[in-house]
């Protein structure tokens, strides 16, 4: 009986496997930057391709750093090669702001002969937009035709193509792809961000069945923000050269350690049937997959936004084990601040850590913000240090301070808070080598003041 149920079991993987063989699998990757020598193109393209056949890849803009003939050459190079992409995998490109750089003169002025667009149709072989149908899935890729947004063309392209895509498809999802993500949704599109871009997402709104991926922002991926639904889906599928964050969110500012030692991409299943659209998210700089895997649920009507990822606060706020602590380690003025990382939920990340130093009325006097790392995966730091000068601070004062741990989403943890210290050793040793240089001018040294001095040390 046992063999039988186990024989059972393996003939519904086998039957399941055939099946999902008829359904697309493909990958989603952007901001490959070919041309600049900090681009993990093709490392990330072989970790990529290492978890199962897929269909095609979407390169979705700045394929290249600055849109000169040769580095579109490069990128033909680079995804012909059968070593970072297997033969009979279709490669979808589009152009992003980058690869118009080369359309634009010294001056910053339109080259109406557009040599960047010309290198991308003659080195590429494909068209700037594209309207694709893979194992009956409808996908539409539109191209930036300048540095900065989409033409009458591109829009005019996505609206017929949307239409026809629906008319032709009901009840399944559309397949967006474009650079720029669309203002106000996924993770790096924010206004204050200024990544993302108001043209194209007038002719989304219509069709809660849009899933739509873009890069632009180097965002990284493992931000649980990095989809979002409104009006549809929208997908922030990170970078491949390297990592950048909000602005002011830490000391460290927009690009903080380590973040060129990250690479990111996206392999999109469409499941067996429930149909639901399954989301890989990849390290493609470690090999490592980021989870949860991320689910967008048939019916495509956007009526399961509401419990997928409309609503989404982060709660509970990450949390310090019991035990943990925030130790203080003085030296020559100087005081490092240590403590553990803080534990997270499973859809969400401990963005940053904000260091608070306390006066003896325990009034804030001096605030620190570090990012957490967690772009690094299983490399992010177990443990944490602040370094700080607090030699402006008053002398023989009592302090303390306290950490917490902020979420994706700005939820606080509870602080940590340190054992209180005092900056008396530093003032002490000032004052005597003060004293010490006193004595000095006024001819009073003596053996037993040097040597009492330099006790204090």
């Amino acid at each position: 009986m046992k063999n039988f149920v186990l024989f059972l079991n393996l003939l519904l993987i086998i039957s399941s496997s055939i099946f999902a063989k008829d359904l697309p699998r493909f990958a989603v990757i952007s901001d490959t930057h070919i041309g600049n020598k900090a681009s993990k193109a093709p490392k990330a393209l072989k970790n990529i391709f290492s978890h199962g056949d897929l269909d095609a890849i979407f390169v979705v803009g700045d394929l290249t750093d600055n849109g000169i003939d040769a580095q579109f050459a490069e990128v033909n190079a680079t995804f012909t090669n059968p070593d970072h992409v297997p033969p009979g995998v279709a490669v979808y490109y589009m152009m992003g702001n980058h690869d118009n750089y080369g359309n634009y003169d010294s001056s910053n002025k339109l080259d109406n002969s557009r040599p960047s667009t010309n290198s991308y149709l003659n080195r590429l072989g494909q068209p700037l937009h594209q309207y694709i149908e893979i194992k009956g899935y409808p996908f539409i890729t539109v191209s930036m035709t300048d540095k900065g947004s989409f033409d009458a063309a591109a829009k005019q392209f996505l609206t017929e193509k949307l239409a026809c895509a629906a008319a032709n498809h009901p009840g399944k999802p559309i397949f967006v792809f474009y650079h720029i993500p669309p203002g106000n949704t996924c993770y790096g599109s924010r206004d204050e961000d200024g990544w993302g871009t108001t043209v194209l997402p007038p002719f989304l709104n219509g069709y809660p069945q849009v899933i739509v991926f873009s890069g632009h922002s180097h965002y990284p991926l493992g931000d649980p923000r990095s989809i979002h639904q409104g009006n549809y889906t929208a997908v922030n599928d990170g970078s491949t050269i390297y990592s950048e964050i909000e602005k002011n969110a830490v000391d460290e500012g927009i690009h903080p350690d380590k973040n060129g030692s990250v690479a990111e991409g996206i392999i999109v299943n469409v499941l067996p049937k429930s149909g639901n659209i399954e989301m890989e998210r990849w390290d493609t700089y470690r090999n490592e997959e980021i989870l949860p895997r991320w689910t967008v649920k048939a019916p495509f009507d956007g009526s399961n936004f509401a419990t997928e990822y409309a609503n989404r606060n982060g709660l509970p706020a990450p949390v310090f084990a019991s035990g943990d602590e925030l130790t203080v380690k003085k030296e020559n003025g100087n005081y490092t601040f240590t403590f553990p990382a803080a534990s997270e939920t499973a859809d969400d990340v401990v963005h940053h850590y904000v260091l608070e130093i306390l006066d003896n009325q325990q009034q804030i006097i001096k605030t620190l913000k570090r990012f957490s790392g967690y772009y690094l995966n299983s490399e992010k730091p177990g443990k944490y240090t602040f370094s700080v000068d607090l030699t402006e601070m008053p002398f023989d004062q009592t302090f303390t301070a306290q950490v917490k741990a902020i979420d994706a989403y700005g939820n606080q943890s509870l602080p940590l808070v340190s054992a209180p210290f005092v900056n008396e050793n530093y003032s002490q040793f000032r004052n005597r080598v003060d004293s010490f240089r006193f004595r000095i001018r006024d001819g009073c040294l003596s053996k037993n003041i040097f040597a009492h001095t330099l006790s204090q040390t």
